[in-house]
């Protein structure tokens, strides 16, 4: 009988051990979340340049104003476009403007991507002379809007694509 509460006794506290210890676990692993630099589904990090085999109308010149042929617009956006005056934008120190960031990834040049910290993506382009900064998680900015601007960014993973891992 004392062998018997004995085992009882052994068997329950070797419950409670391993509850406990499982419950650190699992708070050590909660803890340990992989930062937005770890969790990246590819390491983009490094220099890359663009070569141009298609729409090299469009993307090795500025077109003139009017010329919005590749653009699908409808009649305001038409009227804006029309409307656009590039000589004012120099005057007025927004000589940057028809480099934005909608834009520059289809301009010819040279982008360096690395990462600023763990948790801030930085693209560095030579084409309009361009930095954005993703911020992955909360970000506020408390600087005065920019054409470079902030970008709140997170990781999308849908499926498995061929060549990653299994989700």
């Amino acid at each position: 009988m004392i062998r018997r509460a004995a085992r009882g006794t052994a068997l329950v506290a070797s419950l409670v051990l391993a509850a406990g210890a499982g419950a650190q676990q699992a708070q050590q692993r909660a803890a340990a979340a992989p930062t937005p630099r770890e969790a990246a589904p590819h390491d983009l990090t490094g220099y890359w340049v663009s070569v141009v085999t298609e729409d090299w109308r469009w993307r090795m010149i500025t077109p003139p104003p009017g010329d919005y042929a590749s653009v699908p617009l409808n009649a305001a956006g038409r009227e804006a476009a029309d409307s656009w005056d590039r000589a004012a934008d120099i005057q007025s120190g927004n000589e940057c403007r028809p480099y934005g960031a909608g834009g520059i990834m289809r301009v010819p040049g040279r982008i360096r991507i690395g990462w600023e910290d763990d948790v801030t993506l930085k693209v560095e382009t030579d084409a309009g002379t361009q930095t954005r900064l993703f911020h992955f998680g909360a970000f506020q900015s408390s600087a005065e809007p920019t054409w470079q601007g902030d970008a709140v960014a997170s990781w999308e993973m849908v499926g498995a694509r061929r060549g990653s891992p299994p989700t």
